[in-house]
């Protein structure tokens, strides 16, 4: 594909209004939401000095998706998205802010911040699958592959200008500057939620079934399908192993290469602009067909990446090497997101969306705790390196089933 008619996809898709609107307040959103992973983690080492309490901030922000997500993703295939999402953004914007608040008056304790953390996750977890699953609703179908990569594209711009950003509030105007920012990017989204419009969908029929029937449903389709199954075993290990491990940032910078939290903003950064090549990547591809062998291919990549990041303590290459694992992590969650959304059946699309996010945060929340803990028992390094190993050997195990889940999401 030549690179004109790769931009192009991007470009039809940027031309329909509603996704244009909803990308624009996106760009805000996602730079306050990695600002605030960032500030939170080194607000937390800073209390503390644990690798513990850096596991247990990254699980708070997460974790809550494991129990919310399944629900929240039915809830979606029942009440409109738009509207869910709009409210969701408004609380957090207010937890936000209340954060801001503690941290400027000198309130502000490890356990508080792990508290709110939480409860901002809840409402995080409720907006994830609404905001997943309106995307399709905002463009036409051909559009969608490069909907859902720019959006990817979007958020890790985010998570590479948001890092760098907090880290020049943080070293000029102190911690408190930098929550700030993080609220305020928050109320922005929300306000630009109320200019968007998406297609309507019938939810009538939704309403004559139990929401707790509708989450069993929706769990049973997808483990019984040939490719979605194994995509989400598949997914559940990168998300334990390979997305969590950037909550040791803040300790392999102090402990390791012995820098401050300009060398965290840089490594969340870098992570964030390898997954900007990736998200390009994605983008330019305009359609679904090899996108079940890219994803599988770089569940290797990420394996071999942690590995060689653990191993060194140079940190030009540990540089260098974040960059590339940004990008496959990116290709992996985006690949593996349009593949669902080609597959999946329209009544069931919220759910699977509410799945998705399940495994990507929850999985998450849950490497960030072990890793963590881990951290602190055996070392920041053998830890890491133990979980590339463990990424490889599920890698040969996805190989085997590579073709099936083929035929099964790209048909």
């Amino acid at each position: 594909m030549s690179s004109t008619a790769g931009f192009g996809n991007i470009l039809a898709a940027l031309r329909q209004r509603n996704y244009r609107i909803f990308m624009l307040g996106n760009v805000g959103n996602h730079m306050g939401m990695w600002t605030l992973r960032m500030t939170a983690g080194w607000l937390a080492w800073e209390l503390t000095k644990s690798a513990t309490w850096l596991g247990l901030v990254g699980f708070a922000d997460l974790a809550p998706i494991m129990i919310v997500g399944p629900l929240s993703g039915a809830l979606v295939d029942r009440v409109d998205r738009l509207t869910i999402l709009r409210l969701s953004q408004i609380v957090i914007a207010l937890l936000t802010i209340l954060i801001f608040l503690l941290v400027q008056f000198e309130l502000m304790t490890v356990e508080l911040l792990f508290g709110l953390l939480l409860l901002a996750g809840v409402f995080l977890s409720i907006s994830q699958p609404a905001r997943t699953s309106l995307i399709p609703g905002l463009v036409q179908p051909q559009s969608l592959l490069a909907a859902i990569s720019f959006n990817a594209l979007v958020s890790n711009g985010g998570r590479l200008v948001g890092p760098m950003v907090g880290g020049i509030i943080i070293v000029q105007w102190g911690i408190g500057a930098a929550f700030a920012f993080c609220a305020a990017s928050f109320v922005y989204f929300a306000a630009t939620l109320w200019a968007v419009h998406s297609r309507p969908v019938d939810y009538k029929d939704k309403q004559k079934t139990g929401i707790m029937a509708d989450v069993v449903e929706g769990a049973t389709y997808a483990a019984r399908h040939p490719g979605l199954g194994p995509l989400m075993m598949a997914m559940t290990v990168t998300a334990l192993v390979g997305r969590s491990f950037s909550t040791l940032f803040p300790g392999f910078a102090a402990a390791i290469f012995d820098r401050g939290a300009d060398a965290l903003a840089m490594l969340t950064a870098t992570l964030g602009a390898g997954a900007l090549i990736g998200g390009v990547y994605l983008a330019r591809r305009g359609g679904v067909v090899g996108l079940t062998r890219v994803f599988v291919i770089n569940i290797a990549v990420l394996g071999f990446g942690l590995i060689a990041f653990a191993a060194t303590d140079i940190y030009p290459l540990a540089i260098v090497i974040v960059a590339g694992m940004g990008s496959c992590l990116l290709i992996n969650s985006t690949a593996a997101q349009t593949l669902m959304q080609h597959a999946v059946d329209e009544d069931k699309r919220g759910r699977i969306s509410g799945l998705y996010g399940f495994i990507q945060r929850g999985g998450q929340s849950i490497g960030a705790l072990v890793l963590g803990i881990s951290g602190d028992l055996i070392g920041l390094r053998e830890t890491v390196i133990a979980a590339g190993i463990l990424c490889l050997c599920f890698w040969l195990w996805s190989l085997r089933r590579s073709h099936t889940m083929a035929m099964a999401l790209e048909g």
